[in-house]
């Protein structure tokens, strides 16, 4: 017996040191040979500006180096510009003194209009992602359209991530005695399109931005001075009668579901000027409101086959569609004329008194884009919006002149 356990206790203490020695050994691989990382492509700690905001980018054309590197480091530069709300200098980057002046100009109107308020709209954590849809050399000059997605938290916001999708750029790069440089650039934002659509010249670029800075330091000003404290004494008070409460939270479940895509039952209107008044109609009638087919005002959109687009029909039948459905004004006269059956609203209501599933239109001076309110948080209006694809965007981002609350009520 004595022997048998003298073997058992000298196989345990063997089998105890080669687990040692095996441990040790492992331990040392893991020490000597790193592991591969499972983080994120960007790492950005909240308030800590990174290097870089480049996220993943999608380039099935391999786009060269020297190309891609000035397009990085525009976009860096536009970040780092918005992080800080301090403009950076981003001329040595153009070629062409024109768009030079008018990407200076978009982005010192997003910068001061931000300024406009009195709380903090930095950012926090930011990054960008891009795909690249089309390439083409010529020369000395190079073609480049990428698609970017944007994802931002805004420091007033605590946490929450505002996302934007598919933004369209157009690059083009030229091979100069210098470098590298933008002969010319379109973004389709609201922010560049305004410069785009009014201007040829530097000194019409500057005019145009004194222009609208004085525009929205009225409007601003009038929101938070009078809008904004009126709707913090007094409660939303509305003599508009229905018969059928609207569905905020039923509208707004849609709104979450289809802000990036787009439903199959329904026609798509992303490339016939845009699908932003198409996806807050479906998002309405997600929210229990009647189509209305009868009278000389109609909302309607009655759909045979999702892959043709419905024709326009304002008889009183349930057939066709109805201009308001899909364009933005007309949605805007069809809520403020329309009587009795169908719709019932509050039209140019003040935009403090919002809640998720409202409608807000906006434009420069005119009406030209339509949201749904997702969110409202401390008194932030956030929106959802297709073309251009948003989540959870803040109303306050935008630097529209014209921005137009219509409150859902219900229907009759």
């Amino acid at each position: 017996m004595k022997l048998k356990s003298r073997i058992v206790m000298i196989l345990l203490l063997t089998g105890m040191l080669l687990l040692t020695l095996i441990g040790g050994i492992t331990r040392k691989k893991d020490d000597s040979e790193p592991q591969p990382q499972t983080d994120p492509v960007v790492v950005i700690d909240d308030g800590v500006m990174p290097d870089s905001f480049k996220g993943t980018v999608e380039d099935p054309y391999n786009v060269p180096a020297e190309v891609m590197n000035v397009i990085v480091s525009y976009l860096d530069g536009y970040y780092r510009s918005l992080y800080t709300l301090e403009k950076q200098d981003l001329s040595s980057l153009f070629e062409n003194e024109y768009i030079a002046a008018v990407s200076e100009k978009a982005i010192d109107l997003q910068i001061e209009t931000r300024k406009l308020y009195d709380f903090d709209f930095t950012l926090k954590k930011a990054h960008y992602d891009l795909r690249v849809t089309r390439y083409e050399k010529d020369g000395d000059t190079y073609q480049v359209d990428i698609l970017e997605d944007d994802y931002m938290n805004f420091a007033f916001l605590n946490g929450i991530e505002s996302q934007t999708f598919d933004v369209e750029n157009y690059f083009v790069i030229k091979d100069t005695s210098d470098g590298y440089r933008i002969s010319d650039l379109e973004k389709i934002q609201g922010y560049y399109m305004t410069f785009y659509d009014e201007t040829d010249t530097v000194e019409e670029v500057s005019f145009e931005y004194d222009y609208y800075m004085e525009q929205l330091k009225g409007m601003i000003g009038y929101n938070t001075e009078v809008l904004k404290q009126k709707a913090e004494k007094d409660p939303y008070i509305s003599n508009v009668t229905y018969t059928k409460a609207y569905n905020r939270e039923a509208a707004v479940a849609y709104a979450d579901q289809y802000y990036h895509q787009r439903n199959r039952d329904w026609y798509n209107f992303s490339d016939e000027g845009g699908n932003c008044q198409n996806y807050a109609s479906q998002c309405m009638l997600a929210g229990g409101m009647d189509m209305d087919y009868t009278g000389d005002w109609q909302w309607k959109c009655y759909v045979t086959d999702p892959d043709y687009e419905p024709e326009i029909n304002e008889e009183d039948e349930k057939s066709g569609r109805s201009r308001s459905w899909v364009h933005v004004t007309s949605f805007y006269d069809y809520a403020k004329e329309n009587e009795g059956k169908g719709l019932a609203c509050d039209v140019n209501a003040n935009l403090y008194y919002a809640q998720p599933g409202d409608i807000i239109l906006v434009g420069n001076g005119g009406l030209s884009h339509t949201v749904i309110v997702s969110k409202v948080v401390d008194g932030h209006i956030l929106v959802d919006s297709n073309s251009i694809d948003m989540k959870d965007y803040p109303v306050e981002a935008y630097t529209y002149t014209n921005i137009t609350l219509i409150k859902i009520l219900g229907s009759n």
